[in-house]
């Protein structure tokens, strides 16, 4: 129990539902045509039929993997030195979480026809998502401890 105790609730958030996307992804259809006595015809978000364009799907996928992943190892190896950015990560991981419904949305408004239910369950599952990124984002800040983090600042402010 302890495991689940490092995670906060934006870090749960995020990475449980980023999974579960990341799953979802894979095995449901996007675009669903029944066709009677002859069966079905499935198109997954990741897949390009016709009209069905899979652009913006593959773009959130990949993000999804990322963003997912950072926040497994901001959370379980507190210790790692992520590379500096132009924005503190809390920020860049709220924007990627945003940048996973947007994409959705923008594939839905795409194509239209013969969407399945499971594009909309992606969709609010990548609402959540962006949930728990804006919970990280009202976070303080992680600074890196351990033998490969950089000193704290001095306790008066910022030396010269």
């Amino acid at each position: 129990m302890d495991f689940l105790n490092r995670f906060s609730l934006g870090a749960k958030l995020v990475a449980g539902l980023g999974i579960l996307e990341f799953l979802l992804f894979l095995i449901v259809p996007w675009h669903s045509v029944d066709l009677g006595p002859f069966g079905s015809f499935d198109v997954k978000p990741l897949e390009g039929d016709g009209d069905a364009v899979a652009w913006p799907a593959v773009i959130a996928f990949i993000v999804l993997i990322v963003v997912v992943a950072i926040v497994l190892v901001r959370t379980l190896s507190p210790q790692t030195k992520l590379p500096d950015l132009p924005i503190p990560w809390n920020q860049a991981i709220f924007y990627a979480t945003i940048a996973v419904p947007v994409l959705l949305l923008l594939k839905l408004v795409l194509e239209t026809d013969h969407l399945s239910f499971w594009a909309y369950i992606l969709i609010l599952i990548g609402g959540g998502m962006a949930y728990g990124g804006f919970l990280i984002s009202k976070e303080p800040e992680q600074v890196a401890t351990g033998p490969g983090a950089p000193p704290p600042p001095p306790p008066g402010g910022q030396s010269f």
